[in-house]
C-alpha cells in the first residue's frame, strides 16, 4: 500500500483531552491528558484492554461526549466551539460502525442504508439510488429487500458499513466493529474496509482490543492504558519492539507463562521486517553446526514482511552459542537476552 499520504496534515487532532465521570460520589477519570494526531487518509488503530478508555475516547472524538478539558479538532474545526446544526453537520462527516451493528429491525436493508440520507433531507429517489450503489460496494446488492433478522453477522456489518458511508464521511470510526464476528468473517470485513479505504481515500480509525485486527489493516497504532497513551508508532515498530508493559502484554500475551519453562540460556529473536525471506534457522543450524530448541514462535505477515519473535534456547557450549548469535545478527535479525 502506498503510504505517502501519511505525511499530510492531521484530520483529527486530540489535544490534552481529559474526561472525568462522577460515579457513586467519586470522580473517575476515563481519559487522562490524551493527545494524538491522526493524519488524513490514514488507517489508525487505537488498542487497549477492557477499561482502557477506548469507547469514551471515540465518543469524545465525535462529540457524543463533552470532554472535561482539552480539545478535539476535526478538519481544522474545534468541536468544543460548535453546537446545534453545525455540530450535527460535522458528526455526519464522522460516521461510526459498532460492534452490535445498530440496524433498525423494522426496516429492510435498503431502507436502513437510506435512513441517514432521509435525516439529511435527501430526496427519496436520490437516496435509494445512492443506497443501491453502496450495497453494491459492500457486496450485498441481492439483499436489499431482506430484513436484519434474515442476515448473518457479517452481512449485518456490511449493511452498517454501507449506511455509515451514505453521508460521504471524511472519517469512519469503527468501535470494536469485528468483536462480535468469527475469525473468517472478521477477515472479510477487514478486507472490505481496506478496499473501501483504497477506493475512497477515507480516513479510518479502528478501536479494538484485538492485536490481530491492528496487524491486518492499520499502518499506525496507539496503545491505551488507564486512559493514557502507553505507546504509539507504526504498527511494525510496535510489533517488533514494544517498549511499554501495555504493548508487551498485547504483542507477547504469553510472555509470563514462558518464564516457567525456558532454559538457562535463551534469546528472543525479533523479526522486524528487515530480514530476507531466506530460511534463516535451517541455514544457521547448518552453518554453525549446532542445534537449538525453539520454545515459542509468533510470526506475522504485515504488508508482505515478517514481524514477530521466537524464544530460542541456545547450546550450553559458549562458543557455539556466541556463533549462533553472531550469525543471526549478521542476517539483520535482532537478538535479545531472554534468560531466566
Amino acid at each position: 500500500m502506498d503510504l505517502g499520504y501519511l505525511d499530510s496534515a492531521p484530520i483529527i487532532q486530540i489535544k490534552n483531552l481529559t474526561k472525568t465521570f462522577f460515579v457513586k460520589g467519586a470522580n473517575v477519570t476515563a481519559i487522562d491528558d490524551f493527545s494524538l494526531d491522526i493524519n488524513r487518509g490514514d488507517i489508525y488503530g487505537i488498542i487497549g484492554m477492557s477499561g482502557a478508555g477506548k469507547s469514551t475516547l471515540v465518543r469524545c472524538i465525535n462529540a457524543l461526549e463533552t470532554p472535561t478539558s482539552g480539545t478535539v479538532i476535526f478538519d481544522g474545526i474545534d468541536l468544543s466551539e460548535q453546537s446545534g446544526r453545525n455540530l450535527r453537520h460535522l458528526r455526519r462527516a464522522m460516521s461510526m460502525i459498532f460492534q452490535q451493528f445498530n440496524l433498525l429491525a423494522q426496516r429492510n436493508v435498503l431502507s436502513n442504508v437510506c435512513f441517514p440520507l432521509e435525516i439529511a433531507g435527501v430526496p427519496r429517489k436520490e437516496a435509494r439510488k445512492k443506497a443501491r450503489e453502496l450495497l453494491e460496494l459492500v457486496g450485498l446488492s441481492e439483499k436489499e429487500k431482506s430484513y436484519p433478522a434474515q442476515l448473518s453477522g457479517g452481512q449485518k456489518q456490511r449493511v452498517a458499513i454501507a449506511r455509515a458511508l451514505a453521508t460521504d464521511p471524511k472519517v469512519l470510526l469503527c468501535d470494536e466493529a469485528t468483536s462480535a464476528l468469527d475469525p473468517t468473517t472478521t477477515g472479510s470485513i477487514l478486507a472490505l474496509l481496506k478496499g473501501i479505504h483504497e477506493r475512497l481515500g477515507i480516513t479510518i480509525v479502528i478501536i479494538t482490543h484485538e492485536m490481530g485486527v491492528i496487524e491486518k489493516i492499520c499502518s499506525h497504532v496507539a496503545v491505551m492504558e488507564d486512559g493514557r497513551i502507553a505507546e504509539m508508532g507504526r504498527v511494525e515498530e510496535i510489533f517488533s519492539e514494544p517498549k511499554s508493559s501495555a504493548a508487551r502484554k498485547l504483542v507477547y500475551p504469553d510472555e509470563d507463562k514462558r518464564v516457567n519453562y525456558i532454559g538457562e540460556r535463551c534469546i528472543r529473536v525479533v523479526f522486524d521486517g528487515s530480514s530476507s525471506n531466506a530460511p534463516v534457522f535451517s541455514n544457521m543450524i547448518r552453518e554453525c553446526n549446532a542445534a537449538v530448541n525453539i520454545w515459542f514462535a509468533d510470526l506475522k505477515d504485515i504488508q508482505g514482511k515478517a514481524f514477530g519473535h521466537m524464544i530460542v534456547e541456545l547450546p550450553d557450549d559458549e562458543s557455539q552459542a556466541e556463533k549462533i548469535v553472531s550469525y543471526l545478527r549478521s542476517n539483520n535479525i535482532k537478538v535479545e537476552d531472554a534468560s531466566k
